[in-house]
């Protein structure tokens, strides 16, 4: 528990009204999180669908009798509770949970990984990593949280806010961990999510264009990305893929140690002798004169950049190189990540989250070079996001793959059959091209499409167990789905046809 005034000496607000040294009992910014004697934080935060909401026109709803004061830029007249106001309420609000809980991040590292692609299964990779090699770690981020490899929380955003994080860091000192590989998003650093959190190592994966309906240019996306290695501490590392030209140019601009990885002779860190199989990748990593073998389930060459930006986080955090060579058995796949799911008939469907034109390019690629007999790929592009990139996914699709079925992703607002013109716009008219905007009858068609030997892509959606149509969730699975379809359901199907 802390008392008002503590927060009044913390922050300097510019300005107090209807000041009672309160207790505060907890820190929150959204309705749906008060408790007893909050401090509630007013601010426009809230990215739902693609579209703001207002902090401000949330007051008129929220219980007040749960609030012990607020935070907030502007004053309300109509409220007669404690108002501390501040120039800045999303830094305040960041300073304000870090204190309330403590300041959690100075008792572990904290490992952020930004980029377009790979944050995820980079996260998951540190994660089994630092606990293979005896450091009890946690990831959070698209996947929700994990201790090791339990689940302990779903996600919200893919970075929490301030309080939310903050309370969480909390919660794992508690329990011990030692330390956090958290993916931090282009719109976390740029409304101050993090502000106040000592990051210890900072990875950078790539960057490719993604998230425009927020950012509006590529310059602001990529400005985003670099607040996180420019307001690293002297003591911190930077860990940056020296093969992305965005890299190239962060890695001279970190304020401390910079461990580059890559293919390429400039690396500090560099992968030789890759082999990709269907089955896995196998690679060597030369590091400071020491050769480790990494023996992998992982597929596809850009699973390389993530193992090569895992284990040099790992290596910034103090893990033995030798040690981790030891741990590469548990370089496995991530959920909805390139997840393999057995069809009948010597038929194989890949779900994967690549909802991007650089990550689509590079997953069919991978299954390009695999062997497989066709590539029948079915996706959809997100409602109320990009629209930029629709056209430009629409061609990568019809480039690499031998027959698409275009459908609806997470159309939330937008009118699907919308969206999927504006992908359409960037294909090319041919034969091999169905559209079939229900995406539980776009599968089932892809299905009834495919030969033996066949691989199915689902992109777009990966882990998702929802799908998003206006501004409800409704439960569905891309991986349920395609298990459904049995080799009885098969033989239905085709019956029926």
């Amino acid at each position: 528990m802390k008392k008002l005034s503590e927060f009044i000496s913390l922050l300097s607000p510019k300005g107090v009204l209807h000041f009672e040294d309160t207790a505060i009992h907890g820190i929150v910014c959204r309705p749906e999180d008060l408790r007893e004697k909050s401090l509630y934080c007013v601010m426009d935060e809230f990215l739902q669908y693609g579209h703001w909401v207002q902090g401000a026109d949330l007051l008129k709803s929220l219980k007040s009798e749960k609030i012990a004061a607020l935070l907030l830029e502007q004053p309300v007249s109509d409220i007669s509770l404690p108002q501390l106001m501040v120039a800045d309420a999303r830094k305040a609000t960041a300073l304000a949970a870090k204190y309330f809980f403590d300041s959690p991040d100075k008792d572990m590292k904290i490992i952020g990984i930004t980029g377009t692609n790979g944050k995820t299964t980079t996260a998951h990779l540190i994660n089994r990593l630092l606990n293979a090699c005896g450091m009890p770690a946690a990831a959070l981020g698209t996947l929700g949280l994990y201790a090791g490899y339990e689940k302990r929380a779903e996600a919200v955003y893919t970075t929490p806010l301030s309080p939310m994080l903050f309370e969480t860091l909390h919660e794992l000192r508690n329990d011990g961990i030692s330390a956090l590989a958290m993916e931090i998003s282009s719109h976390a650093l740029k409304l101050d999510r993090i502000f106040g959190l000592e990051v210890d190592v900072a990875v950078f994966t790539n960057l490719t264009r993604d998230h425009l309906d927020f950012h509006e240019t590529m310059a602001d996306y990529r400005a985003s990305k670099l607040k996180l290695f420019t307001g690293l501490k002297s003591e911190a590392t930077a860990v940056v893929n020296a093969d992305d030209p965005a890299g190239k140019e962060f890695i001279p601009l970190c304020p401390c140690r910079v461990i580059s990885y890559g293919c390429g002779t400039e690396a500090n860190l560099r992968a030789e002798n890759i082999s990709c199989s269907p089955a896995g990748t196998n690679f060597c990593i030369s590091y400071q004169g020491k050769i480790l073998e990494m023996k992998t389930s992982l597929v596809g060459n850009f699973n390389v950049y993530n193992v090569l930006a895992a284990v040099s986080a790992c290596i910034a955090s103090g893990a033995d190189a030798d040690a981790l060579q030891a741990a590469a058995h548990v370089l496995s796949g991530v959920a909805g990540r390139v997840e393999p799911v057995p069809l009948p008939g010597n038929r194989v469907g890949i779900v994967d989250y690549a909802h991007t034109p650089d990550s689509l390019e590079k997953v069919l690629q991978m299954l390009r070079a695999s062997g497989s007999k066709r590539i029948i790929t079915v996706f959809g592009c997100g409602g109320d996001r990009d629209r930029g990139k629709r056209p430009l996914m629409g061609a990568v699709a019809a480039r690499l793959s031998d027959i698409c079925v275009v459908t609806s992703d997470n159309p939330r607002r937008e009118n699907p059959d919308a969206i999927i013109q504006d992908i359409l716009a960037g294909m090319p008219e041919h034969q091999g091209i169905t559209v079939e905007p229900n995406r539980r009858e776009a599968i089932r068609k892809a299905f009834l499409m495919s030969r033996e030997g066949d691989v199915m892509l689902l992109a777009g959606k990966g882990h998702e167990p929802y799908q998003i149509i206006g501004d409800e969730h409704f439960p569905f699975d891309d991986r349920e789905e395609l298990r459904k379809l049995s080799a009885k359901e098969y033989e239905e199907i085709c019956e029926t046809e």
